[in-house]
């Protein structure tokens, strides 16, 4: 079986340009508009990613499952086997290995799909654990109850949200790391790894920030097309959903160094 990585780029001249903003010393936002610049290429397969295309289908159908009579009979149609004492660790358990039965499937390994695989699931703990009870364990009941506000415009808008902050999030991280470590040191950007970790922590906001596009965009197709679908959502309508979405999210990262600079 293959593995299709993203590639690296540092002999290309737009990554000596993010090359340099780091050394420089630039704001995190001109960083990451030039990381997206530079890895634009490398990125430009993502719709051939079956990775990335089955996370954010997985995601639509949690959000679809939360309004079944049954969500895991619905999930289970999607290679997602939930037990009837299911908790939280088992959802993202079973989540992450339909994602990799379907990558095996598939006859490759991409590090797109890898890292959308993270993101979904990072997404779905954060949206859902602050709804189980904190005072006891929760059962299967408790996180049915939690994952069944997934399937509402708002909350759709808000996981597809997250999920794309930490996708892109990761995905740059994905080009930076080796140039970041180059930079650590006495008279380097970073002279400690504490400020190396603020600059971490600052790409993430503004990732976070720049993923707000995607929200209310999110709910709203969600919203149109359960209507329009009876209720479910096609894969080729999800598959349209994740480019715009990407490319709504690469724009706005891009737009904010603009905005920054004005």
């Amino acid at each position: 079986m293959g593995h299709v990585r993203l590639g690296s780029l540092p002999r290309s001249r737009a990554w000596k340009e993010v090359v340099g903003l780091i050394a420089a010393g630039a704001d995190v936002s001109q960083i990451a508009n030039a990381t997206i610049r530079a890895a634009d290429k490398a990125f430009s397969f993502v719709l051939d990613d079956k990775g990335f295309t089955e996370a954010v289908w997985l995601m639509t159908q949690l959000a679809i499952a939360a309004k079944k009579d049954n969500f895991q009979d619905h999930l289970a149609t999607h290679g997602v086997r939930l037990s009837e004492e299911t908790s939280l660790p088992d959802l993202t358990a079973a989540i992450s290995e339909a994602l990799d039965n379907k990558r095996v499937e598939n006859g490759r390994r991409g590090d797109l799909g890898e890292i959308a695989q993270r993101a979904l699931v990072g997404a779905i703990v954060e949206h859902v654990r602050p709804k189980l009870p904190s005072l006891f364990t929760p059962d299967a009941n408790d996180l049915q109850a939690a994952l069944s506000s997934l399937g509402k415009k708002r909350e759709f808008g808000e996981l597809s949200r997250t999920f794309f902050s930490k996708l892109a999030n990761e995905s740059m991280n994905y080009f930076l790391t080796k140039t970041l470590g180059s930079q650590l040191g006495e008279g380097l950007r970073f002279p400690t790894m504490n400020e190396m970790n603020q600059f971490d922590k600052a790409l993430e906001t503004h990732c976070k920030e720049a993923s707000m596009i995607v929200e209310r965009f999110s709910a709203d197709w969600f919203s149109k097309h359960r209507y329009e679908e009876g209720g479910d959502i096609s894969r080729e309508s999800s598959n349209g959903f994740a480019s715009y979405a990407l490319k709504k999210m690469k724009d706005e990262l891009k737009e904010g160094a603009r905005a920054d600079a004005r």
